[in-house]
Parts: C-alpha cells; structure tokens; sequence
C-alpha cells in the first residue's frame, strides 16, 4: 500500500505543476496581449519617410549599389486597426497586406499578399518557395520589420546594414 501512496502524490504534483504552467502561459499570453494592443494602438495611422540614417546615426542621403545609386527613401505607410496595411512607393506601386506587432520580438509582422494575376517576379518567388499560401489559395510572403522606437508621433525600423529608417506619423 505505501507504493500507492506515493503515486498518488506524484499525480497530485504533475497536476499542480501542469496547472502552474497553464496559469502561467495564459498570463503571459493576456499580458502580451495588453502590451501588444497599446502598441497596435500607436501604429495605426498614416507614416511618411522623414530620413535614413547609417548605424553611426549619420543622415544618409544616396545609397550605393554595384549598379548604380538609390536617393533614401521610404514608402508612404498606413497601418489600418482592421489588420490590414498599404505601402504607397509611387500612386502605380501600392504594396497591400494583413499585418500584427509581434511584441516579444519587437517587430511589426506584414504579410503582403501578390496581386492577380501574378507578375513575373511574383511568379519566380512562388516558384522558388518564397512566398507562402493562404487558405484561399492566395500567395503572399512575410516580411519583418525591427521596431527600434515607437510613440504616437514617430517610428523608427531598423533595416539592411543596421541602418534606421525615421517615419513621422501624419494621420490617425
């Protein structure tokens, strides 16, 4: 009978361990989800590209490329609260997709879905297993961006070379 006994209390201490864990992870869970919420909040609106800056902080005007140069820019960015966001590069060029902030890694998720038909770089990424596919058969690729600062009135992301991209929020 003492073997019983001790089995009994290794169940009662799994169960009291599992239900630890299970407090627990739906605490972090609600506790993400307020920090993320009050962020999402901040994100909502329109963003203008203000300047780049090198990772020295030096305000960086041209970039060069094995081709040629490219003058600093940044497309104009509305994060929507239905989920939903646009990059505005020219009134022809338009990227659309669903978006979230990832609070743990800091990062405002995008997802931009490939319009149809598909274009020949669009095609090639899906050929390649770049792109992802939805439930509805569409296609679309996750792009990451690194939030280094955010408040209600500027967003700065950090992008390839640990440059920083500065955007100033326009309208709510």
């Amino acid at each position: 009978m003492p073997h019983s006994k001790y089995v009994d209390m290794e169940r009662k201490l799994k169960l009291g361990l599992f239900s630890f864990f299970i407090i627990l992870s739906n605490f972090q869970l609600f506790a993400q989800s307020i920090y993320q919420d009050s962020l999402k909040q901040d994100l909502i609106g329109t963003w203008k590209f203000v300047e780049l800056r090198d990772k020295s902080g030096v305000k960086v005007d041209t970039i060069q490329h094995k081709h040629g140069y490219e003058l600093a820019s940044g497309p104009l960015t509305t994060y929507r609260a239905d989920g939903t966001y646009s990059k505005e590069f020219t009134p022809q060029f338009i990227d659309n997709g669903k978006w979230y902030y990832d609070s743990i890694q800091e990062s405002i998720i995008q997802f931009l879905y490939y319009k149809k038909p598909y274009d020949s770089a669009a095609k090639y990424l899906i050929s390649k297993g770049h792109a992802k596919q939805d439930t509805n058969g569409d296609y679309y690729e996750v792009i990451t961006d690194k939030v280094l600062e955010l408040n209600e009135k500027e967003l700065i992301i950090l992008e390839r070379e640990e440059r920083q991209t500065i955007y100033r929020k326009i309208n709510q």
